[in-house]
């Protein structure tokens, strides 16, 4: 589990993060408040190696003043930021939002953010919706939208939909990048699709399927959804997926993981539906999932049983965690291995170099020298820390109680 110390070694080695068994619950890590204090959902987190911390970005409603005439309701996109993944700054200003303009596919709402950083620039794709197609209807889905930006504030939108609305449910999107190809996942009633951008192109494949809900499993009778895309070079299957499969009657929801090659092929764990944990899989409203280290981290929104407000919590696996990583492989944010003296010519990072000539600043196990890897040891240990810690002490209080959680733990959902 994770009782054992953290050591530097696992703090920066790259671990090869195995298919997830099961979540362990950290409870609510995030609550709307100021110009998002009608709630937060429909997290999408991906790791800034820059500003080595984590993003997320997340939807919230708009005030009933604020929505725009004709239009049922109105959501917008807010970002936030971390250097642990639980405890979470939120920007004042909106980072994305509706325009409330006719003929706009956006002009009343824009929701369930994806983002993933392709080692250039920040993608962001969201649903879209615009005015009801009759009086006292709900907003009218436009698609999927596409916005890109050099800093994951300011942002350029595609005027169109990248994934226009036609028949059929759409929207819950994901993204990786598999050697410098964008994949973009998303739901479309009742399975999952996928189209990926060529690397030296601008046009998109035609959408093909990914996940059919007939052949999942019997958990699974009534569609597969919400896919979160990571990527690990170092897996024989790379590009990995959880998705959330439902019954038809009685109603049940599950959450699954699936592995591929190269984002055409796809193979469902044996281990699906996950069914460890702590996590009351069922009740969750969104979910999306980072590498870190040998396991896994997990943020999800649900319905606070106190506020009534959708709420974002945490969740990770009971795997060695480390460092969080990008949803791109290989790593856009790693800094080229520093390989000691070579002569006259020194490219170590300007710190301080030992009489054998390595760097002094990369104290590290040889076998893995976090040097040659993204982020930051001090980040990476904080994330470690702060997760175990909160999961030591939710299992403590579990297993004084024969089972019922305690502490910190009541705060996650489905708490009595």
């Amino acid at each position: 589990m994770l009782d054992h110390e953290v050591s530097m070694l696992t703090l920066v080695a790259i671990g090869l993060a195995a298919a997830p068994t099961g979540f362990y619950d950290l409870g609510f890590v995030h609550a709307g408040e100021g110009a998002f204090a009608g709630g937060v959902g429909a997290p999408s987190v991906e790791w800034d190696g820059e500003g080595e911390r984590l993003v997320m970005y997340f939807e919230s409603p708009a005030p009933a003043a604020d929505i725009p005439e004709g239009c049922t309701n109105a959501f917008r996109i807010g970002r936030a930021t971390s250097t642990d993944g639980v405890t979470w700054t939120a920007d004042v200003a909106l980072s994305f939002g509706f325009t409330g303009e006719a003929a706009s596919p956006r002009q009343c709402s824009v929701a369930q953010p994806a983002v993933v950083f392709d080692g250039i620039r920040w993608n962001l794709f969201y649903s879209a919706a615009a005015l009801p197609l009759e009086a006292g209807g709900t907003n009218a889905p436009t698609g999927i939208g596409w916005a890109t930006s050099t800093d994951g504030v300011s942002w350029t939108v595609q005027a169109d939909t990248l994934v226009a609305f036609e028949t059929s449910s759409i929207g819950l999107a994901s993204a990786a990048v598999l050697n410098g190809t964008l994949h973009l996942a998303y739901t479309e009633h009742p399975n999952l699709l996928l189209m990926s951008r060529p690397v030296a192109g601008g046009e998109w494949s035609v959408p093909s399927l990914m996940l059919d809900h007939e052949t999942v499993g019997t958990w699974a009778t009534n569609w597969v959804h919400g896919p979160s895309l990571a990527c690990d070079e170092l897996d024989a299957e790379p590009l990995s997926v959880v998705f959330g499969g439902d019954t038809t009657a009685p109603f049940a929801r599950s959450l699954a993981y699936a592995g591929s090659p190269n984002g055409t092929t796809w193979t469902v764990s044996p281990g699906s539906p996950l069914s460890a944990g702590s996590l009351e899989y069922g009740l969750l409203n969104h979910w999306d999932v980072l590498h870190a280290g040998d396991g896994w981290a997990m943020w999800y929104s649900q319905t606070d049983p106190d506020s009534g407000l959708k709420t974002i919590g945490a969740a990770v696996t009971d795997t060695e965690l480390g460092p969080p990583r990008p949803r791109a492989c290989p790593d856009p944010w790693a800094v080229p291995e520093d390989t000691g003296d070579t002569g006259d010519v020194d490219t170590g990072d300007g710190a301080d170099t030992a009489e054998d000539g390595t760097d002094s600043a990369c104290e590290c196990e040889t076998s893995g020298c976090g040097c040659s890897s993204s982020g930051n040891a001090a980040s990476a240990l904080t994330f470690i820390s702060v997760a175990a810690a909160l999961f030591r002490r939710g299992r403590a209080g579990r297993d004084r109680q024969g089972g019922r959680r305690t502490g910190l733990m009541d705060r996650g959902p489905g708490s009595e």
